[in-house]
């Protein structure tokens, strides 16, 4: 039987992490198998109509899964109606496996466990204690009727195990999903951030890039800033004055950007400040007033180059634009803003 669908809530569709889902998908196509294999054979059961329809059930719906996740999830195209009706349909497999099995003790019940624990990785809160909720449901649903198809007694001691057993397991998913998720926003924070100066670092800024180039017709402006002289501030003072210049510049530039702007180090003394949505004549005045400011607010100046890509333009190309200029900035005096003329066609 099908463990739970493989979505964290919240995640938009690009966010699902094909590997995990594999590995999911794996140990789901497993288990369906086996139970599939096991009623076929006659390892389980009697064959009769009902266990045999209830495997061919499953083995269709698993073939449907497998398809559902291989051609749209992973290739971040859910269909949000099918993930919201995927936990269900996966416990309701398992609850009918049971039930034609008609075996009160069959270790099928062992599999609500499972997707107990594996509902905990992909969600939270109350939108986990609602499934942990179904799935014990489910669970004392499919061993009640299998007790009366079995002529024992309904509730005995291994319905009250199994339901103690199944409400613990729950309560110890939860708590270290909780734990697991707080472990894994800490670590893609720091991942992300510049340990110095605490803004973004290159490795976010250039993921930012990416999805910002993903829109052929997205207009956005890069602004390229070297401090200058920066190597004089260190040999005269020393690399940690040099270190509180960086952090008393990243502040300043992020006090100075709209909502909306990004900034990030992108290596030593340089900076990355994206613009989104902002043409050259905005983004000018924007780029000189940081100038302004850093030159005002810190012991250094700036010197500054500006891009504004271009229709179908790969955002690699337009921070290596900006770039350029950037060193033409600080060729011809420093403390300036150049800008980046149109590239040339290909």
């Amino acid at each position: 039987m099908s463990a739970p669908s493989s979505r964290f809530h919240g995640m938009t569709p690009g966010q699902f992490r094909p590997r995990v889902e594999i590995h999911v998908l794996t140990q789901q196509s497993l288990i369906a198998a086996f139970f599939t294999l096991a009623v076929f054979t006659g390892l389980v059961g009697d064959q009769g109509w009902a266990e045999l329809a209830s495997a061919t059930w499953v083995a269709v719906y698993h073939v449907f899964h497998a398809w559902y996740i291989l051609a749209r999830r992973i290739r971040g195209s859910p269909i949000w109606s099918v993930e919201l009706a995927t936990p269900v349909l996966d416990v309701l497999c398992i609850t009918i496996g049971w039930i034609a099995l008609g075996e009160p003790d069959s270790p099928v019940w062992a599999i609500y466990l499972y997707a107990l624990v594996s509902y905990a990785r992909r969600y939270f809160g109350w939108r986990y204690l609602v499934l942990a909720g179904y799935i014990i449901a489910n669970l004392a649903l499919g061993r009640l009727v299998t007790s009366a198809i079995a002529g024992t007694p309904l509730f005995d001691f291994g319905l009250l195990m199994m339901t103690i057993l199944g409400g613990a397991l729950a309560a110890n998913a939860h708590a270290v999903g909780i734990g697991w998720r707080k472990a894994q926003s800490t670590a893609l924070h720091l991942a992300d951030t510049d340990p110095l100066t605490g803004i973004s670092n290159r490795r976010r800024l250039l993921r930012d890039l990416d999805a910002m180039g993903a829109e052929p017709e997205r207009v956005f402006t890069l602004l390229m800033l070297d401090l200058d002289d920066f190597k004089r501030l260190n040999d005269e003072y020393g690399h940690l004055y040099g270190d509180g210049v960086l952090q008393n510049v990243a502040q300043v530039l992020s006090e100075n950007i709209r909502s909306g702007d990004r900034v990030a180090r992108y290596g030593g003394e340089e900076f990355v400040v994206a613009l989104p949505g902002t043409g050259q004549q905005e983004a000018s005045f924007i780029a000189d007033r940081l100038r302004r400011q850093v030159a005002s607010s810190t012991v250094t100046t700036v010197s500054v180059g500006c891009a504004v890509r271009e229709p179908g333009e790969p955002a690699a190309d337009v921070l290596k634009r900006a770039d350029d200029v950037l060193l033409l900035a600080k060729r011809t005096g420093k403390d300036r803003v150049h800008w980046s003329s149109m590239r040339k066609s290909a």
